[in-house]
């Protein structure tokens, strides 16, 4: 079974594949998809010697190109559950904080191994008027079996369609986090579990 941050890995890169094509709040689920990936892709292929000397560029492109499509406050949210509900404000923001710059983090380091595999968009099978939907994908792999990633979508009000999970062959990001989190906060606290994904961020930047 996949880690969390291998399916994250895996499906944020996905997610970042292309032309570059402006989103807007007008943009349909699976074209936003398509068009953020192919935007972060074509960025980082133009970009690849002056991110390759300066690494913090490749930051700045993930949340000016990736960031402002997912919804971090609803995935904090299902990340820590009961938790959520019993976390005060500060915490609250400390952890949605905390886990966009992990993601963020992550993801940045991932791209620098894409490789250009084919990726194909699947017929989605919900009416988008429901305002919740899923965008199926596969990614061709050079060998083995294609590697299923869908990317769960939610409508926001005058902010237009956001990821709020993704899952990789069947295993949901969210649910994964959920789980080793839960585990951990059980163990030592909200706090603590803050801190620490803080202090990793932190050392990242180092």
């Amino acid at each position: 079974m996949r880690s969390a941050v291998s399916a994250l890995v895996g499906a944020l890169l996905l997610f970042g594949a292309g032309a570059a094509t402006a989103a807007t709040t007008h943009t349909g689920p699976r074209e936003l998809v398509r068009q953020t990936t192919d935007e972060m892709l074509s960025t980082l292929k133009a970009e690849r010697k002056l991110i390759e000397a300066e690494p913090q560029r490749l930051y700045e492109l993930v949340n000016r190109i990736i960031v402002p499509h997912f919804d971090f406050v609803a995935m904090s949210r299902w990340v820590l559950g009961k938790h959520w509900r019993t976390a005060t404000r500060a915490q609250k923001l400390r952890f949605v904080r905390a886990f966009r710059t992990l993601m963020v983090r992550t993801y940045a380091t991932a791209l620098l191994d894409y490789t250009d595999q084919e990726i194909r968009y699947l017929p989605m099978r919900e009416d988008i008027s429901s305002g919740d939907v899923t965008v199926r994908t596969e990614v061709i792999q050079p060998t083995g079996q294609p590697v299923a990633m869908n990317f769960r979508l939610h409508l926001r009000p005058k902010k237009g369609w956001k990821v709020y999970d993704i899952a990789v062959d069947g295993i949901s990001l969210v649910s994964n986090f959920r789980t080793s989190f839960a585990t951990e906060i059980k163990k030592n606290g909200l706090d603590a579990l803050i801190t620490r994904l803080e202090k990793r961020n932190a050392g990242a930047e180092a």
